[in-house]
């Protein structure tokens, strides 16, 4: 299955590209997909003042020019932090079409190197990682939706990767810095920086923090204080027009619970917001509790993996390519995740975007939570596991400890016995 769905993915992305040297659109999709934003990007940090990178109308005009099979009324808004910005400066150096090629060739290749890193961090054996790249390369979030679709989300990838390796390797602050590349996209760090706080991960969130600061320099350096102060007003501008007008992404591709509950009920209405809101909280309030009570420790890992999983579910806005990051939860945990749970999470995917189009009921959302209960669940059970294994194991010690004291005390002369001999 996943070998047909890599021969269908490359085919279908060949065909695109041959057409995108042509300047023509394949199956109504102008070529490279969102790449043209990011590769606009690169051309006017390249050619204009760094600011102008949240110049809207500069950036519609110049996307329209590098692809004028987009549809007239299409615009894609840059909102990225601007430090991430000069990521795409080389690939605006080239024409368009060798561009995407080049984003093709450099996104699988990060993509390919996070789940060896994955891999190997987790310790999988060789049957296990075959099968783990097969599935993750024809996952339809990463083959369709990031890969041919020119997105930034291998990037997000590849930074949890290298945090998680840290984590094994006993790097906090380290794994900190580095989990601050991911402020790019806030949405995705913001709950797992809130979960480090109630845990008391204090060296992970002192990394997190000193490497906050170093972006925010690097973004000033990268666009200047204008820049920057634009990009947070266009983070506002944008966010009150939504919350005004009750406009809003293609709902069919978002996996968040708000968007959830919006297909389901019915457009943006106030009993789909009000649910939405009760549900984020009972999450954050469970998944808090379990890195509350948890050690850093005993069931570590089926805690990161449930968080990343509520990452996506409670985020005002999930695209279906930022779900990627379930491979990582699930490589995570992979000796326990069941081939029940393999299938779901794979099979979804595919159908996820028809339902929530044409029945209004978004599956990724579901079998994403899902997942992250079942990681929670998971984590639970191992620290009650782990305490009761503490309690047991403390009596022995000290009657231990108790008698080796009464012997010291009895013991004389040459005969005298050293606790150190002791069984």
């Amino acid at each position: 299955m996943a070998g047909v769905a890599l021969a269908i993915g490359v085919i279908l992305c060949a065909v695109s590209v041959l057409l995108g040297f042509e300047g023509r659109a394949f199956l109504g999709r102008p070529p490279g997909g969102d790449f043209v934003e990011f590769y606009t990007i690169g051309k006017i940090l390249n050619n204009y003042p760094p600011a102008r990178i949240y110049d809207p109308q500069l950036a519609v005009a110049l996307q329209h020019a590098t692809v004028p099979a987009m549809p007239q009324t299409q615009m894609l808004v840059f909102g990225q932090a601007p430090f991430i910005a000069s990521l795409f400066r080389p690939f605006a150096l080239l024409p368009y079409a060798w561009a995407y090629l080049a984003w093709l060739g450099f996104s699988a290749a990060l993509y390919m190197a996070a789940l060896a890193v994955l891999f190997r961090t987790v310790g999988l054996n060789a049957k296990d990682r075959r099968t783990g790249f097969l599935l993750a390369m024809s996952l339809t979030s990463f083959l369709f939706e990031t890969w041919i679709g020119g997105q930034v989300s291998v990037v997000v990838f590849v930074i949890w990767a290298l945090f998680f390796w840290c984590h094994e390797k006993r790097w906090p602050f380290l794994g900190g810095c580095i989990l601050a590349l991911c402020l790019f996209k806030p949405t995705l760090v913001a709950l797992p920086a809130l979960m480090l706080l109630v845990g008391r991960r204090w060296r992970v969130v002192g990394g997190l923090v000193a490497g906050g600061v170093a972006m925010a320099a690097l973004s000033v350096a990268t666009v200047g204080l204008d820049g920057c102060m634009a990009w947070l007003r266009g983070l506002l501008m944008f966010g009150n027009t939504v919350a005004t007008t009750g406009q809003h992404w293609n709902r069919a591709k978002d996996a968040g619970i708000l968007a959830f509950f919006e297909q389901l009920l019915g457009n943006r209405t106030p009993v789909a917001v009000v649910i939405a809101t009760l549900v984020a909280i009972a999450a954050l309030s469970w998944l808090g509790r379990a890195w509350w009570r948890s050690e850093g420790q005993s069931g570590d890992r089926a805690l990161w993996a449930a968080t990343l999983c509520f990452t996506l579910v409670i985020s005002p806005y999930a695209p279906i390519y930022d779900t990627i990051l379930v491979v990582v939860a699930v490589v995570l945990i992979a000796p326990q995740v069941s081939a029940l749970w393999l299938l779901i999470l794979y099979m979804i995917p595919w159908v996820t975007q028809s339902f929530a189009e044409f029945l209004h009921l978004q599956l990724m959302t579901v079998s994403i939570a899902g997942f992250g209960i079942w990681a929670v669940l998971l984590s639970e059970r191992r620290s009650e596991i782990a305490g009761t294994t503490s309690v047991s194991h403390s009596k022995p010690r000290q009657e231990e400890s108790t008698m080796t004291g009464a012997v010291q005390r009895w013991a004389t002369g040459r005969f005298q016995v050293r606790s150190r001999g002791l069984p």
